[in-house]
Parts: C-alpha cells; sequence; structure tokens
C-alpha cells in the first residue's frame, strides 16, 4: 500500500509526465528535478532552510536557481508549486514515482530478490526470465543478501511481496498460535 506521501508525488509525477511530453524535454526535465534532489541531499541543511517559515517563497525561489542555474520552465514552475505548497522535501520521492511512470511506459519493473545465502548468476538469471515469462514484462532484478530471512527467499516487485522465506513462515504460525 502506497503512503500519503508515495501517492501525493505519485499524482505529481503523472502531472509532470504528461507535461514534459507536451514540452518534449523530458530527459532535461528529469535531469534538472534531479539535480536539484542531489543537492538536498548533499547538504540536509538546505532543505532544512526550504522549510523554515521564516523564509519567503520568492526567496526559496531564487535558492532554487541559485542551485541550478539551467532550470527549464516546466523543472522551474515544478519546483516553485513545491516551494508554494511546501512540499519541497517529496521532490526525490516525484522523481522515483516519475521513474516507475516511464518504466511501466517502456514495459519494464524492478524486482529485488531478497535471500538468506548468495545464488549463483544462472540461478538469478533463471529467476528473472521467469519472471519475464510470467508478467510478460522486461525485468531488471537485483538480488540481495539478507541473513535474518534464515532461509528461502523474499521477493518484491513493486508493491507486491512473495514471501517464500522461513523466517516468513515462522512468523505466519507464531502469528496463528498467537491467535488461538
Amino acid at each position: 500500500m502506497k503512503t500519503e506521501e508515495r501517492t501525493i508525488a505519485a499524482q505529481y509525477a503523472n502531472a509532470l509526465l504528461q507535461l514534459a511530453d507536451q514540452s518534449g524535454d523530458l530527459r532535461g526535465v528529469y535531469s534538472n528535478l534531479d539535480a536539484v534532489a542531489k543537492a538536498f541531499k548533499s547538504d540536509p541543511e538546505l532543505l532544512v532552510l526550504f522549510k523554515h517559515p521564516a523564509i519567503s517563497a520568492p526567496q526559496r525561489m531564487q535558492l532554487l536557481q541559485e542551485i541550478n542555474k539551467d532550470l527549464d520552465k516546466l523543472s522551474a514552475r515544478m519546483l516553485e508549486l513545491l516551494v508554494e505548497r511546501r512540499k519541497i522535501e517529496i521532490l526525490p520521492t516525484i522523481l522515483e514515482e516519475l521513474y516507475e511512470l516511464l518504466r511501466a511506459r517502456h514495459n519494464r519493473v524492478s524486482a529485488q530478490l531478497f535471500c538468506a545465502e548468495p545464488i549463483t548468476e544462472q540461478d538469478s538469471e533463471s529467476i528473472k526470465q521467469k519472471l519475464e515469462k510470467k508478467m510478460n514484462k522486461v525485468v531488471e532484478l537485483s538480488v540481495h543478501i539478507d541473513k535474518s530471512l534464515i532461509g528461502g527467499y523474499l521477493l518484491k516487485i513493486g508493491d507486491q511481496v512473495i514471501d517464500g522465506s522461513l523466517k516468513g513462515r515462522l512468523q505466519s504460525i507464531e502469528k496463528s498460535l498467537l491467535s488461538v
């Protein structure tokens, strides 16, 4: 399930995608907004400054333009809107949602496989191929080691989670025992 922030970010990302499609400069818009998001990430005090009530919206916009002097009109308007509505801190989430929309447009999906033990490249490729066949999409699979799973795997595809881990089974048994 999406959090409220993700839901709001998705709405901004949808609007941004539609407007960027009309202007024909989606790559430039994404690049500009990503540069601003990276500036916030590299200097957390900057975000605190943007959220400070004593700083007016025009002062915030001036700061944004100093961060990235090459802002196109759409990027500048999006940032201005976020500043006015005091939502600038969700810019990275908006970019994540925008990226997901672009991947969906190109029939791509991201999947994360968490395993208790390392798996071979062949196993990873086999899993990826099975997922692609089942979903009829190009799957970008990343494999992570999580010793807390004890055994088995945990697969995350978007909002969907498939838990085939020993830890998950033990938690399920514990839950059913406690409910008796």
